[in-house]
């Protein structure tokens, strides 16, 4: 391949064989998520988590007030970390994953420190390595609230080339991970080329994009998949594969995360392009309704809340319009409350609830990372998606219970017997 620049270069990668451990008798295999759907067996051969996120340092300080501007502040408490990408490839390789960061990482200080994290968590490095640039790193500020305040400067992660994932060709049982906040930057470009390159029908984009309302400037005054009406649409996928609720346009599976970025800094273009290509899309439920809001899904304002608080009885409607909207399969967390499933081709039986695990959270931040990451690696594994969201569900559960020892408080995620073991247990 053509290095994205003359300061960059590939690094010596290995090819991926790695096989997947001797599973445990996976008991929720045997349980169906439908009754009309009995869930299959796994596939026998397991694909790898390949990442296109970026991954960045983060160093934590804790402070008693945030300083005034002008002021100075003592920080009593202090560590490095490994943000960005990092949590979701960490948490897929704890529940057996071939783990690969195909994103850029610098050289440096800050990118001597990702490698380091990466080659202990026992993640691969199948992307470029920037000579002329470190890494990125961010600054987060806590008073022991729960927010925190974050200061960014972006590395070689952020600065990437169109073809600075040319040579990442995953193969039939991989699963591809892509974050939201990889397309606010010059990465954003990579990103693009690489869902136009892997998308055997983008011939037919023109066409595609006419029947769905996105043709003209922007995403048109509707919203994607818009008429005058601002509802989903009268677009049809005809590459729908009943059995896996992919497209059959790529030989592997698409998760995308879309963070809270999306609603305002992502091109038109390349959101377009995305749900175009129809992946999985996992989120919490406020990024669910940042979705709604951007591609104008018509949903209940303000959002319904009953007596006690509880804002769950919204849930149904809103994967089903935002689900139908994207016209691909949709995992909506909701915290210990579980998670949404919309799927296309179970769209007459509405979304899927898969309930989660009661514990004592002992973290100060989301176990999102974990459950997107135990997801990528079930379904690499060939589960089917309702039973793959219900094992990641027990594995964000065990991570709110041990949060590493660091000033982040990140939710640590458990091993993949761990989270089988409880996912069954709930089972019986």
């Amino acid at each position: 391949m053509t290095p994205a620049n003359p300061t960059t270069t590939t690094e010596g990668n290995q090819p991926r064989t790695s096989p997947a451990p001797d599973d445990p008798k996976e008991e929720i295999m045997s349980h169906p998520t439908n009754p009309s759907h009995p869930a299959p067996q796994p596939n026998e051969t397991t694909g790898s988590v390949i990442s296109l996120s970026e991954i960045f340092v983060t160093i934590n300080m804790g402070v008693n007030a945030m300083p005034h501007p002008g002021g100075y502040v003592l920080a009593d408490r202090n560590d490095i970390g490994v943000g960005g990408g990092f949590a979701m490839l960490k948490a897929a390789s704890r529940m057996g994953a071939a783990a690969e960061h195909a994103g850029i990482v610098g050289n440096g200080v800050w990118g001597s420190i990702i490698r380091e994290a990466m080659t202990t968590e026992g993640i691969t490095h199948t992307g470029l390595d920037r000579l002329d640039e470190d890494s990125g790193f961010r600054v987060m500020l806590s008073d022991g609230g729960r927010r925190k305040t974050m200061i960014a400067t972006f590395g070689a992660e952020a600065h990437g080339n169109p073809d600075a994932f040319d040579m990442i060709r995953p193969e039939s049982h991989d699963v591809v991970h892509i974050s939201g906040n990889t397309l606010t930057n010059r990465t954003a470009s990579a990103v693009y080329a690489f869902l136009r390159r892997e998308d055997e029908h983008w011939h037919d984009y023109p066409n595609e994009a006419l029947g769905l309302g996105l043709m003209g400037d922007g995403v048109g005054d509707s919203g994607i998949g818009g008429g005058s009406d601002g509802g989903t649409g009268t677009g049809t996928d005809t590459d729908t594969d009943t059995d896996t609720g992919a497209t059959g346009r790529r030989r592997y599976q698409m998760v995308f995360n879309p963070t809270g970025a999306l609603m305002q800094h992502v091109n038109e273009s390349l959101l377009e392009t995305l749900v175009l290509d129809r992946p999985i899309w996992s989120c919490n439920k406020q990024e669910a309704r940042i979705i709604a809001h951007r591609l104008g899904a018509p949903i209940t304002e303000p959002e319904p809340i009953t007596v006690n608080g509880n804002t769950d009885a919204a849930m149904p409607e809103l994967c089903a319009m935002v689900g139908e909207i994207l016209k691909a399969p949709l995992v909506v967390r909701t915290g210990a409350a579980g998670a949404w499933v919309w799927e296309p081709e179970r769209a007459e039986s509405g979304p899927v609830h898969v309930p989660g695990h009661a514990v004592k959270a002992v973290h100060m931040q989301s176990a999102g990372s974990c459950h997107t990451g135990a997801l990528c690696a079930m379904l690499a594994r060939g589960v089917p998606l309702v039973d793959a969201v219900r094992v990641a569900n027990a594995a964000s559960a065990l991570a709110v219970e041990r949060a590493g020892g660091n000033l982040g408080g990140e939710p640590e995620c458990p091993s993949y017997e761990e989270a089988l073991s409880l996912a069954n247990r709930e089972l019986r």
